[in-house]
C-alpha cells in the first residue's frame, strides 16, 4: 500500500520550518509533498534547500483547502492518503499503524490519529482530538472536545473506534474513497469539508475511525484562529450547506429553524460585548447559506441521519463541571 502525506501550504515557511523536520523523520515509507497554494514567502526554496528528499506540488494560487487537495490527489497517486497541516509535529512512528487499519478494515475510508495540544500535550486538541460526532442538534464534536473545552489526555481513547467525521489536521483517506466520491466539495474553501466527505461516504457505506494508538500535536490557529470572526461564517455557512446535501429532510428542516433563532441569540450576545465583526459574520454567513441553498438541494443525493441522542451543550456542562 503506497503512502503519501501531503501538507498543504500558504506561505507557512516559518511553520515548515518548526515542523517538517518532524514528518520527514517519523515518515517511514511514505511519499512527503509539500502542496504550495500560491505562496509568496519563498515556502518553496525554503523546502528545496532543506529537506531535498520533500517532492513539491507548485499550485498557482491560493485553492483553499478542498480544491488545494483535490488538485493535489489528481497529480499524485498513492493508495492512501495523509492530509496534514502544517502546524502538525509528529513526535513518534505512526505511518505503519495508520496503514494497518486500513489494510484491516476493507470498509475503511477515512482515519485520524489521537490530537493533542501543542500548547500542553496533556490536553487534546480543539481541532479533531480523538474523533468526531454530530449531536442531536446539529454542532460538531470531539471524543475529548466538548465546545471550547478540552479534556486531560489520561489514555481514556487510547483505543480503535469508530466515530462519524475525522479532523482535517491529520486526515488520512483511502483513494478509492476519495475517487468514489468525486474529492471534497471545492465550495467550501476551509472548513466542515471533511465532515461533508465523511458524511457523504457513510452514506455509501464507508466508515471512520480515530487510531487513538497513534498520537500527533497539533499547533492551533496557525491557519486562522479559533476566536476570528471569518472562522465564525465559514462555520456557520459550510455546516448549514453539510447538512442539506447529506441529512434527511426532518431533521434538517428542524436543524435549519434551530440554527436561525440560536445564531440571532449569539448575535446579540456578540452585539452586545462589541463584537461587531461576529455579528457581521454570523448575518453575512446566513445569507451567504440561503443564496446557495438551492443549489445545495440539487447536491442531495444519498442522505443520513447521523446524529447522536445527547447535546454538546450538556457534555460540556458535566465536564466543566466534573474538571472542578
Amino acid at each position: 500500500m503506497k503512502v503519501a502525506i501531503l501538507i498543504l501550504n500558504h506561505n507557512g515557511k516559518q511553520l515548515l520550518s518548526s515542523y517538517l523536520e518532524y514528518v520527514v523523520a517519523h515518515k517511514d515509507d511514505a511519499e512527503i509533498w509539500v502542496v504550495d497554494n500560491g505562496s509568496t514567502d519563498y515556502s518553496i526554496d525554503f523546502i528545496k534547500n532543506n529537506f531535498p528528499g520533500v517532492k513539491t506540488l507548485i499550485l498557482d494560487q491560493n485553492y483553499g483547502y478542498a480544491k488545494g487537495y483535490n488538485l493535489a490527489i489528481s497529480k499524485i497517486d498513492a493508495d492512501l492518503y495523509c492530509f496534514l497541516n502544517n502546524d502538525v509535529q509528529i513526535s513518534s512512528p505512526w505511518v505503519a499503524s495508520m496503514k494497518v487499519l486500513f489494510l484491516e478494515h476493507q470498509s475503511l475510508g477515512f482515519a485520524q490519529p489521537k490530537i493533542v495540544s501543542l500548547h500542553d500535550k496533556s490536553v487534546f486538541d480543539y481541532a479533531g482530538a480523538a474523533g468526531g460526532y454530530l449531536d442531536i442538534l446539529g454542532f460538531p464534536y470531539c471524543r475529548g472536545r466538548y465546545l471550547n473545552y478540552c479534556e486531560k489526555d489520561k489514555g481514556q481513547y487510547d483505543n480503535q473506534q469508530y466515530v462519524t467525521w475525522v479532523s482535517g489536521a491529520a486526515f488520512w483517506v483511502r483513494k478509492t474513497t476519495f475517487n468514489q466520491l468525486g474529492g471534497f466539495d471545492e465550495g467550501f474553501f476551509m472548513h466542515f469539508e471533511e465532515i461533508d466527505l465523511c458524511l457523504r461516504g457513510k452514506a455509501e457505506g464507508w466508515s471512520a475511525m480515530c487510531n487513538g494508538t497513534v498520537k500527533v500535536a497539533h499547533l492551533g490557529g496557525g491557519t486562522l484562529a479559533t476566536s476570528h470572526p471569518k472562522k465564525l461564517y465559514y462555520n456557520i455557512r459550510n455546516s448549514l450547506w453539510v447538512y442539506t446535501k447529506n441529512i434527511r429532510l426532518v431533521p434538517l428542516l428542524f436543524i435549519i429553524l434551530f440554527r436561525l433563532g440560536f445564531d440571532f441569540l449569539l448575535g446579540i450576545f456578540f452585539f452586545i460585548t462589541l463584537r461587531f465583526g461576529h455579528v457581521l459574520a454570523i448575518v453575512k454567513a446566513h445569507n451567504s447559506f440561503f443564496r446557495v441553498f438551492r443549489q445545495a438541494c440539487k447536491h442531495r443525493k444519498k442522505t443520513i441521519s447521523p446524529f447522536r441522542l445527547q447535546s454538546v451543550f450538556l457534555k460540556f456542562l458535566t465536564a466543566r463541571t466534573s474538571a472542578k
